[in-house]
């Protein structure tokens, strides 16, 4: 905004749409919470606030107004325009004085600065408060017009001062209705200058452009000294260019992918004006056909094709600029057209641009001063009509610059002709020229930011003249020192996460018992729903069982099939982006998380330190964390004992923030996986099943339970096993049966028989030091005492320096000082990177000790750990080391004590370690000690951690210290159990009914041999009498030994061998029906029936425990309808004629019951007296293609669908009862 006078309008606007003001909370509650969680600046400021030395470059607190105000310069002091006008002897008094009254303004500002700044504490101060700005300045003692002056004193440039009270200085700028609509952060301002606009992107994007050109000029200018030649010359340029040039995830895609990096709505041309410009020659091809003595050996541009264009009254008075925007050049078949214009000389076609706008010229800019010639011949090459070079000047004027400002053409002066084109392409040319100019002198802007709000710039350019002048060789040199790995040792190598196979997946499936199975079926169904529409209630699973009973297995299969499924959302597709989460896994602990390829509750939700009430939002990071889980509507949570309650609320209120909704973790499913009596949250917090007043309970209001029994980690020793399962209730009060305590003491041993290599499992922090330090003694080997170093940032220099000792804080920090050894066994103790598995809680030996030497001091840089577990630590390998050898390097962290930073190797001795530790790992051995046992479950944690009673040894046995939490027990027997009778409806029908039943199961296999393991480890299948299967893709006369299954009769009817006519269709790949029934019940196969001659089926008679006629169907989507009604017709009127009730036909019919209209097949069985029994969609994209059609539906008892992860199809079934 240029002209101040347009101020109390442009502030009406400005009022109209932008408020920074915090809304009443009994008027507006919800955008008062709003604006509360996500709009308020953070009194401590963030990290992205402070840069250099400027403690906020957003200048919070913000300054109150009354009302909304643009502040003005003191004093306008930049003369640019007056220097140009004036005189070569009266500019060196011009720039006395511009410096002058930039010194007198610099001086106004530093007063104004120092005279707010009680105003600026106060508003700081969370323990003052001020009615409205009045108040504030009474207490500063300061009137309004001081204020008003200081203010405007304040900056360099025009500024909004939005209305503000004091309450609101911390407000950010937003718009009310944008807010409540986007719930997340917003900033908008109003832009006065909209060079500075333009100054902010281009920083952002061009800023490592510029620094890349920088660097190549250096080169450039290197190569210049040195002797060597072009070739040599370019090689090192494009070596400089291509290690250096750093390149986004973004930008790699679009190249990787051949994306275009930019589009405009209009074409941007560039001419070339100087007479030495670079020229690109004719392809080699045509080089070499033309005589060594050719001297037309330059391609043609447009500038050439210019001086030959059409000699019409149309082209003659028009200049270069408008040639090359108003025209373009054509190629091939195009010069075919209607509209082509030809050029004089054979130079070519050219046409009007009739799509968009004229395209844009861009040109070299040279500098009037330095090159006035090649500036005046750019001025006339682009603006002067001339059909040849020589045109542009003359034998009077033999300049450019003469013959610009003198010449003439007719009743016209050249300038006249040039400035008049000129002012029509570069208008704003002078602007340009000037912010050009001050770029090459300034460089690249240092702030952008500033340029937004240039009260701030004053803070930066203060700090920057205070600070204290330091040696160059300071001044580049961290004083911490660099403990990156050393270049010399050869690049990372790049590591991919590993991806399961559909044969591993299929494999985990199988091997799923039958609650297992259930609880993935339930959440598999939920999916379907959720993909077809239907807004299925979010489910609450709370998945138990011991130690050992295989729930992370059941965690990794519903991530596999949720994830598989939950893709096809319609929202999910229409965007086009897959790499968005919809199934999320996380844990509380590191190691947890590890197990299950998923991330801490912490780390992705962004939660804080203290999760004590009132709810701290995530403010500005709500943008970056919805963006990440957005599309999230599966939450899998393991290790659920370690969360307590305030984290299961926080987390609850976290999703209810980035969906934007009040709903119960903000319509989320969770599936919680954990056993509660294995240990509690850290603290003193109860677990989430024990209620507790005064406590938020989401738990026992949402959650239902599933119990797993079968031991899966203990497998193959039953009796270990199932003592586990005793002593994981086992009550304070209760004794050991006789059998239980036999067998434990048949792990129990004396300490000095026990394996010094063995995990040693202690209750106490202290007990493990005692053991690791006896251990270490015992070992004789050489030692080496890693010290930690601390650091504290000096206030005046910003620089980090070293304390030379270490300060005392408390166990939660990095250790002083560890004892490493080769051969030692340490633990890590931070969570380094949960995807690769360098996790909180990793075990591993020392393989290797790096070590440099610097000013004759010695200090450890990497330390090499071989891993127990071979997949981590994959990311942290190092080329020419051992393969199995993984480095880490100094963990950097604040310390308890504020201020100091500490630098230190995250891993401690661990020769022992506690029970909380080893909660959620798997051994082989390990050794126990029941001393000092302290709470209910910490016995069983270290008691269940080994595959088998022979692996376990015992010491400092006491079956007092072996007891579970009661108020667990009575918690978990009130809590809701999950029902899965939708979903599982054959289990739990053969549980409850009584009497002589046949269970009758179709399904689409999609394949027999590929799918037959599948089939017989389906529990619910293999509960049918008689399955019936369509699509087994079998050929030839011989049946594979794999489809055979124990107790079964197997009859089948492949494609080949069903059609007489179609033989299109007997010869294509695929189809078949085949049928399995129990041996006890004698079936009779009935192969063929009168005119019955193209048509995949099969019969099969029983006549116990009750009499039925079943036929199998398959009816291939290519079948036209004419012909396969005639074949059906005729076997239903051959089944008919047996006269056998009930008669049961099923199959793959292709004919979708679900959207309404004519179904010819379904109308055929109607009218032959059958009933359709099945209701719900029987494939994955909701379509009813299975049907099973009964003579006599008294008959049936139950039917409908079952779940299958293996085909398309699900399968139908129906159970038959005697009437």
């Amino acid at each position: 905004m240029e002209d101040p006078s347009c101020c109390d309008e442009v502030i009406k606007f400005i009022d109209r749409y932008i408020s920074c003001q915090l809304p009443d909370e009994m008027k507006d509650p919800e955008l008062h919470k709003i604006v509360t969680e996500v709009q308020m600046h953070s009194k401590k400021h963030s990290k992205s606030c402070k840069k250099g030395n400027v403690e906020c470059r957003f200048g919070f607190p913000k300054l109150p107004m009354e009302r909304t105000r643009i502040t003005v310069p003191v004093f306008d002091f930049d003369l640019e325009n007056d220097d140009e006008k004036a005189k070569p002897s009266k500019q060196k008094g011009r720039r006395k004085l511009k410096k002058s009254r930039s010194r007198f303004v610099s001086n106004l500002q530093r007063e104004a600065k120092k005279k707010l700044k009680p105003i600026r504490d106060l508003l700081k101060d969370e323990k003052s408060s001020f009615r409205d700005l009045e108040e504030l300045l009474q207490a500063c003692n300061m009137t309004k017009a001081e204020y008003n002056g200081h203010v405007d004193a304040l900056t360099s440039g025009m500024v909004v001062m939005m209305k503000r009270d004091p309450k609101d200085s911390w407000v950010n700028a937003y718009n009310p209705d944008l807010l409540r609509a986007w719930n997340a952060n917003m900033d908008i301002q109003y832009v006065l200058d909209e060079y500075s606009c333009i100054e902010y992107m281009m920083s952002y994007i061009a800023k490592p452009e510029h620094e890349m050109a920088q660097f190549l000029k250096s080169v450039v200018d290197d190569l210049k000294t040195a002797n060597v030649n072009q070739r040599d010359e370019m090689k090192k340029i494009m070596q400089a260019y291509s290690k250096h040039r750093e390149v986004s995830a973004q930008e790699s895609v679009a190249r990787t992918c051949s994306l275009p990096l930019k589009k405009s709505s209009r074409s941007v041309l560039f001419l070339q004006t100087d007479e030495d410009g670079m020229k690109m020659s004719l392809p080699m091809s045509k080089l070499m056909n033309m005589s060594p003595d050719e001297e037309d050996v330059w391609m043609t541009g447009l500038p050439e094709k210019y001086l030959n264009r059409p000699q019409t009254l149309e082209f003659e008075h028009m200049c270069l600029a408008e040639f090359a925007s108003e025209y373009r050049v054509l190629y091939g078949r195009q010069i075919e057209g209607p509209n082509a214009i030809p050029l004089l000389n054979d130079a070519g076609y050219i046409q009007k641009r009739t799509m968009g706008k004229p395209a844009v010229i861009r040109f070299t800019r040279f500098s009037e001063k330095k090159t006035p010639e090649k500036f005046y011949r750019r001025l006339l090459k682009l603006y002067f009509p001339h059909r040849r070079d020589e045109d542009l000047r003359n034998e009077e004027h033999t300049t450019y610059e003469a013959f610009y400002k003198n010449g003439s053409r007719g009743r016209y002066q050249v300038k006249q002709y040039v400035d008049f084109n000129r002012k029509r392409y570069e208008g704003q040319g002078k602007k340009i020229d000037k912010i050009m100019e001050e770029l090459r002198k300034q460089g690249p802007v240092r702030n952008a930011w500033n340029t937004f709000a240039p009260e701030v710039e004053l803070d930066r350019l203060e700090c920057a003249a205070e600070r204290p002048p330091m040696e160059e060789e300071e001044e580049q040199q961290d004083p911490i020192p660099d403990y990156e790995i050393d270049v010399n040792s050869g690049d990372m190598p790049k590591i991919e996460a590993p991806k399961l196979s559909p044969d591993f997946i299929r494999q985990m499936y199988r091997s799923l018992n039958e609650t297992q199975a259930s609880v993935f079926y339930a959440i598999r169904d939920w999916c379907l729903k959720r993909v077809w529409g239907d807004d299925p209630e979010p489910f609450f699973y709370f998945l138990t069982g011991g130690a050992g009973c295989g729930k992370s297995h059941v965690i990794k299969c519903v991530y596999q099939e949720a994830t598989k499924l939950l893709r096809q959302l319609p929202r999910l597709l229409d965007i086009g982006d897959m790499s968005k989460p919809t199934v999320l896994l996380t844990a509380f602990t590191g190691t947890a998380a590890y197990n299950i390829s998923g991330k801490t509750l912490h780390s992705i939700l962004k939660l804080p330190k203290s999760l004590k009430p009132p709810y701290k939002g995530l403010g500005n990071s709500l943008d970056e964390v919805r963006a990440v889980l957005s599309n999230v509507e599966i939450l899998i949570i393991d290790e659920i004992s370690m969360v307590s309650k305030d984290l299961l609320a926080y987390v609850h209120w976290r999703f209810q923030q980035i969906k934007g909704n009040n709903r119960f973790m903000g319509g989320v499913s969770v599936l919680a996986v954990g056993d509660f009596f294995q240990l509690p949250p850290l603290g003193r917090a109860k677990p989430l099943c024990v209620a507790e007043d005064g406590m938020l309970d989401f738990w026992n209001e949402n959650f239902q339970m599933i119990s797993l029994t079968e031991i899966m980690r203990q497998k193959d020793d039953r009796a270990f096993a199932e003592l586990l399962n005793r002593i994981r209730v086992k009550g304070k009060a209760d004794l050991l049966s006789e059998d239980d305590r036999s067998l434990l003491i048949q792990a129990v041993t004396d300490p000095k028989e026990c394996p010094m290599d063995v995990l040693h499992i202690f209750a106490t922090n202290k007990q493990v030091d005692n053991h690791n330090a006896a251990v270490v003694a015992s070992f004789g080997a050489v030692t080496v005492d890693i010290q930690a170093e601390d650091y504290k940032r000096v206030t005046k220099t910003g620089n980090m320096i070293n304390l030379g000792c270490c300060i005392a804080g408390n166990k939660r920090d990095l250790s002083n000082s560890i004892q490493a050894g080769l051969g030692f066994r340490v633990m890590i103790i931070r969570n380094l990177d949960v995807e690769d598995g360098l996790v909180n809680g990793t075990f591993g030996t020392i393989a290797d000790i790096v070590t440099s030497t610097k000013d004759g001091k010695t200090s450890v840089k990497l330390i090499g750990l071989k891993l127990d577990n071979p997949t981590a630590g994959r990311t942290k390998k190092i080329q020419g080391k051992p393969d199995g050898f993984v480095y880490i390097e100094r963990f950097e962290e604040q310390t308890s004590v504020k201020g100091v930073v500490r630098r230190q190797f995250p891993i401690k001795l661990a020769f022992g370690c506690t029970a909380h530790k080893v909660q959620g790992m798997t051994m082989k051995s390990a050794v126990v000690s029941l001393k000092r046992i302290f709470e209910p479950g910490m016995a069983y944690v270290a008691l269940s951690r080994t595959t088998s009673l022979e692996g376990l040894k015992i010491i400092d046995f006491d079956e007092r210290k072996i007891y579970a939490d009661e108020n667990i027990r009575v918690a978990l027997e009130s809590m809701r159990p999950a029902s899965f009778l939708h979903t599982r409806p054959l289990l739990h029908f053969q549980s409850g009914h009584q009497g002589a039943t046949l269970t009758i199961v179709h399904h689409n296999v999609e394949g027999l041999v590929c799918h037959s393991e599948d089939m017989k480890q389906h529990h619910e299948l293999m509960l049918a009498d008689i399955l019936c299967l369509t699509e087994t893709h079998l050929f030839g006369s011989s049946v594979p030994a794999s489809c055979q299954m124990e107790g079964y009769c197997f009859f089948s009817r492949n494609r080949h061998v069903s059609y007489s006519n179609r033989v299109d269709i007997a010869t294509k790949e695929g189809g078949g029906v085949a049928t399995y029934c129990r041996s006890l019940l004698q079936p009779q196969e009935r192969r063929f029936f009168n005119e019955v001659t193209d048509l995949e089926f099969n019969v099969v008679k029983v006549d116990s425990p009750i009499t039925a006629l079943i036929a199998t169907v398959y009816r291939p989507p290519s079948y036209d309808l004419g012909t396969f009604l005639r074949n059906l017709q005729n076997l239903l009127d051959g089944l008919n004629s047996m006269d056998i009730k009930p008669t049961v036909i099923l199959g793959d019919f292709n004919e979708d019951l679900i959207p309404p209209g004519k179904k010819s097949i379904n109308e055929l069985f109607r009218a032959k007296g059958f009933m359709q029994l099945i209701t719900d969609p029987t494939t994955e994209k909701r379509t009813l293609l299975d049907h099973l059609y009964i003579s006599h539906p008294e008959c049936c008892v139950q039917s409908g669908v079952l779940q299958a992860y293996y085909s398309y199809h699900n399968p139908i079934y129906c159970v038959l009862a005697l009437v």
